[in-house]
């Protein structure tokens, strides 16, 4: 199969929203306008292409600094879910936001970059699933290897946007009390996921 359409589905696989980033990204699509969870995504989808170009091309000496360093980044991370999540749970805007100026939409993208390249699970996992699908690649070929790469983000990127553009879809039938839940909620489920990951860096250091 053509590495293009290799990364397509790698990159559709890994883009499912089922952590904190996904939380995050779907609550700014239904709080603020398109552009501003499309720059999220793009926070999230930098990070992974990130972490596939380092799989992709062995970049061992990167992947031991993110298993060597796998608590410390751990760490920074929770405190970085617990900052983002307490700031969402008690976000005083409880209605839509149609507009944001580029320093917010630059917080947005940096905020989800973060969350993700503090992953260092992520890492890890992708050349698991890079040997069970297939990329295509054939060794040394840094050609393939970058089309590989193009299909991930064209996946990634329909992905995404097919989950974006359904809560786009589905916030003019939201009111006022339903965007306090949502930001209850959401801030609720990342301060929770924050707080496990400090917890199990702080159990590790005590065996």
């Amino acid at each position: 199969m053509h590495p293009i359409i290799q990364g397509f589905f790698i990159g559709f696989l890994i883009a499912m929203p089922t952590g904190p980033v996904g939380f995050l990204c779907v609550k700014r699509a239904l709080t603020h306008n398109f552009r501003a969870s499309i720059v999220s995504v793009f926070g999230s989808i930098t990070a992974d292409l990130i972490f596939g170009l380092v799989a992709i091309f062995g970049l061992t000496s990167v992947m031991h600094f993110f298993t060597h360093e796998q608590n410390t980044i751990r760490f920074f991370g929770g405190l970085l879910l617990l900052y983002i999540g307490i700031k969402t749970y008690f976000d005083i805007s409880h209605s839509f936001i149609p507009r944001l100026s580029k320093y917010e939409h630059l917080g947005n993208f940096a905020s989800t970059f973060s969350l993700t390249i503090t992953n260092p699970i992520q890492i890890l996992t992708l050349p698991i699933v890079f040997t069970a699908i297939g990329t295509g690649v054939s060794p040394g070929k840094y050609g393939q290897a970058l089309v590989f790469l193009v299909g991930i983000f064209i996946g990634s990127v329909l992905c995404w946007s097919i989950l974006i553009g359904t809560a786009s879809l589905l916030k003019k039938h939201l009111k006022e009390h339903h965007f306090r839940i949502i930001n209850r909620v959401t801030g609720g489920i990342i301060v929770a996921t924050g707080a496990v990951i400090l917890g199990t860096v702080l159990l590790s250091h005590l065996k």
